[in-house]
């Protein structure tokens, strides 16, 4: 069990690390969508329903505060085509009542560097 602990965590860490460069190169944007990466998410989510893909939106609260929210969207779906607000519409769906407290969370809390309003905070 310890090996495959390890190789969730490492996932966990590639996962992250993308995200993070991600977010350094596309200072103007605040969330992402992206396919998931296997095992990044402590549950197994198990696999897409028919004609799905699983997908990663990850929002970023604040620099360097992130919350990552699995959703199945339809394959063939034009991710590129959707902007901040389509992407935290679907977040805010998707989104279990404790992911959004993590969000409202992370918001309030007073990071190190600069905040950030481009995602709209209805919460």
């Amino acid at each position: 069990m310890p090996a495959i602990r390890a190789i969730h965590e490492q996932m966990i860490e590639i996962a992250t690390l993308g995200d993070a460069a991600w977010f350094a190169a596309n200072p103007d944007r605040r969330i992402r969508i992206r396919k998931a990466v296997a095992m990044e998410f402590n549950g197994d989510i198990g696999g897409a329903p028919d004609g799905m893909e699983w997908h990663a939106l990850v929002l970023e609260a604040q620099p360097g505060a992130r919350v990552r929210q699995p959703v199945a969207l339809l394959a063939g779906t034009p991710l590129a085509e959707m902007g901040d607000e389509d992407l935290y519409a679907i977040f805010m769906r998707a989104a279990s009542p404790e992911a959004r407290e993590m969000l409202k969370t992370l918001r309030s809390t007073k990071l190190a560097g600069e905040p950030i309003s481009a995602v709209p905070n209805p919460i």
